[in-house]
């Protein structure tokens, strides 16, 4: 799970970069509420495929896309 959520921070620093908000924010903060957009939150997806070998169901709960812990989560899970 560490892996996961230090993979996925890694992922935003390099789309936001070392300065962004994404340095401090909690793993469990909502990434929207801190000013990530939908279309980097899109981004975000599209990499996270590439990093973790996997593609995103048509039908995810937006829950899942709430924070770096929930997404994490959910990669982790698919790893089962």
């Amino acid at each position: 799970m560490t892996e996961a959520r230090q993979r996925i921070r890694e992922l935003l620093i390099e789309m936001h970069g070392p300065d962004s908000f994404v340095r401090t924010v909690s793993d469990t903060v909502s990434l929207r509420q801190q000013g990530l957009s939908s279309a980097a939150l899109v981004s975000l997806l599209v990499a996270m495929e590439d990093a973790f070998g996997f593609e995103w169901d048509d039908d995810i709960q937006p829950e899942v896309l709430r924070s770096i812990s929930s997404l994490a989560d959910h990669v982790v899970a698919l790893r089962v």
